[in-house]
């Protein structure tokens, strides 16, 4: 049985990986050939048919590392995961490439290979990772892409972790049954879920039935006693051990200590290196930004004085670093007159203050202009914000900045003091993982979850990751309204 199943989930991670590979290869081929040809128009190529050599060898190079990086098959890796691994590797692939095309050839073609990797880097930072997301959305549409997933946990665990698969298919992971303990087989609540409920001591012979290659063990969060795998579950090829009383958190790595193994977590506040590193980071984006976007800046600004009267921008008091007040600044978009309308407005209509009490946000918001409903849809009404982003008020990516107001986010601080602490400790973002999450479609609740989890989970890649994650999400106007 071990070895069918064994066999079993080498074949799965092989359809599953072959798609990614074909995606990668193809991406960095082509990336790296246009840019070597474009090289070619103005510096002088090192031999005829340079740039097919040359992108075949960094396509190569680059399955090669991304395989060492356990990007093949990827199968439930987290997307900020498998986005600085595969960063990583076309980095090296595309370093190691000039490298040895250089090394092979003459030293006066030294600048032509250097000029092909700078110059492909900044391509492939945006065309990887979307090339994957195409094809893991559309690969997800297929039964037998994927791997079958047991679910071995409480009854109210696993429901939520089959919603939570459910919802992101394209990681690969598709729930196929729930395995129970003993005394709870005959529970009433096993049976709503939607899969088939098996006793955990019938793992295996179930495992083969539903080609199940994987399964993911959650602990009991309300048992004191510890939390044991059960041997039935040893034939199983992956398992993966959610604790829900110790969260390893996104960057956990494993480490072994003698014949112990373990995790070792990353600390919750970044060291003043990292915090440096960080506001270089805003102070680059921010700046770049302003430039390019300028000409689209003061189209806006046409826009909005022609729009509705008042004045261009808006600025709000929020709640920053240490818990300092300042003022957030965004296109206006709403009446001048739109606090007192909101307020009269919730007061006459009880299913408009139900919402608003429950997102702190409208779909038909009253107050909204003509333009503001396109600024508000793509996000672009916060654009002026990049200029709090420069004087260190805010940060390009953090938890979205909340307002000390009764109307607005006085829950926040009032009804979640440990959130509010921890918000405190770091510069509210321009975009966040609420953004790129769930946006207008979250309650308030998730809202605070995300900060907290960015907050605790920081890092350089996690901001690069948000930052363009947020592009798809306001070219796709994800969740917006």
């Amino acid at each position: 049985m071990a070895r069918r199943l064994a066999d079993l989930s080498l074949r799965q991670s092989f359809l599953f990986g072959l798609p990614l590979m074909v995606a990668d290869f193809s991406v960095m081929w082509v990336t790296v050939y246009l840019v070597s040809q474009l090289q070619t128009l103005w510096l002088a190529p090192p031999y005829v048919g340079v740039s097919a050599a040359i992108a075949s060898l960094a396509a190569s190079l680059l399955l090669l590392v991304a395989y060492g990086a356990a990007l093949y098959p990827a199968i439930g890796m987290a997307s900020v995961i498998e986005f600085r691994n595969l960063v990583k590797a076309a980095g090296i692939s595309v370093a190691a490439c000039s490298s040895i095309a250089f090394i092979t050839v003459t030293r006066g073609d030294f600048l032509f290979y250097v000029l092909v990797g700078l110059c492909s880097l900044p391509l492939l930072l945006f065309f990887l990772p979307s090339a994957r997301f195409v094809v893991r959305s559309f690969m997800s549409k297929f039964s037998w892409w994927g791997v079958p997933t047991l679910i071995y946990t409480t009854p109210e665990h696993a429901r939520y972790l089959v919603g939570h698969l459910q919802t992101m298919a394209e990681r690969g992971m598709k729930p196929a049954g729930i395995l129970v303990s003993p005394g709870q087989y005959w529970d009433s609540g096993c049976k709503d879920i939607g899969f088939p409920v098996f006793d955990v001591r019938d793992a295996t012979t179930c495992a083969l039935g539903l080609k199940a290659t994987w399964v993911l063990i959650g602990e009991d969060c309300e048992v004191d006693s510890p939390f044991e795998v059960p041997s039935s579950l040893d034939l199983i090829p992956n398992r993966i051990v959610l604790s829900q009383k110790n969260p390893v958190g996104l960057w956990g790595e494993r480490q072994c200590i003698g014949l112990g193994g373990g995790v070792r977590l990353q600390g919750r506040y970044p060291d003043t290196f990292r915090c440096m590193v960080k506001r270089t980071f805003d102070l680059l984006v921010a700046t770049t930004a302003l430039v390019l976007l300028s000409p689209f800046l003061l189209a806006v600004v046409l826009l909005i004085r022609i729009g509705s009267p008042g004045p261009v921008f808006y600025g709000q008091t929020r709640v920053g670093r240490f818990g300092m007040s300042f003022t957030a600044w965004k296109f206006r978009t709403m009446r001048v007159n739109a606090d007192q309308l909101l307020e009269e407005c919730l007061r006459n209509d009880k299913a408009l203050r139900e919402e608003w009490d429950a997102t702190h946000k409208l779909k038909k918001d009253p107050r909204v202009t003509w333009v503001g409903t396109f600024l508000r849809k793509t996000s672009l009404d916060e654009l002026p914000q990049l200029w709090n982003i420069l004087v260190g008020q805010m940060s390009v990516v953090g938890p979205r900045p909340i307002v000390d107001s009764e109307t607005y986010d006085r829950s926040y601080i009032v009804e979640y003091p440990n959130a509010f602490a921890a918000y405190k400790t770091v510069r509210p973002g321009l975009t966040g993982m609420w953004q790129i999450s769930c946006r207008n479609r979250g309650t308030y609740e998730m809202r605070i979850y995300w900060d907290i989890y960015y907050i605790q989970n920081w890092s350089l890649w996690l901001d690069l990751y948000i930052t363009l994650r947020t592009v798809r999400t306001v070219l796709l106007r994800e969740g917006a309204y």
